[in-house]
């Protein structure tokens, strides 16, 4: 499996979701959709959520990065769609 993403990274995806994206109601409460990936911010802003075929990836305390499900079967897809939206939206 890829290493996880960096903060740094997440960010700059959830900001491309913001401005390429449009808004949805995900699972995680009202927030962006990107190409099938769903990103939202917890209530009080302490995670940012990433989305993709019921995987979830979890971005905690502006500095810790975990999957939701260690095991989950998609989380290599969720790190591709990730990976992959940062090199479409970064060119």
């Amino acid at each position: 499996m890829p290493a996880l993403p960096s903060p740094r990274l997440l960010m700059g995806i959830f900001a491309k979701a913001e401005n390429f994206g449009r808004i949805a109601d995900t699972p995680f409460g009202i927030g962006y959709q990107l190409q099938g990936l769903a990103v939202a911010v917890s209530f009080f802003g302490h995670h940012v959520y990433f989305g993709y075929q019921q995987a979830v990836l979890v971005l905690a305390n502006e500095s810790q990065v975990s999957f939701a499900e260690a095991d989950h079967p998609a989380n290599r897809d969720l790190l591709d769609k990730i990976y992959a939206i940062d090199h479409q939206y970064s060119q």
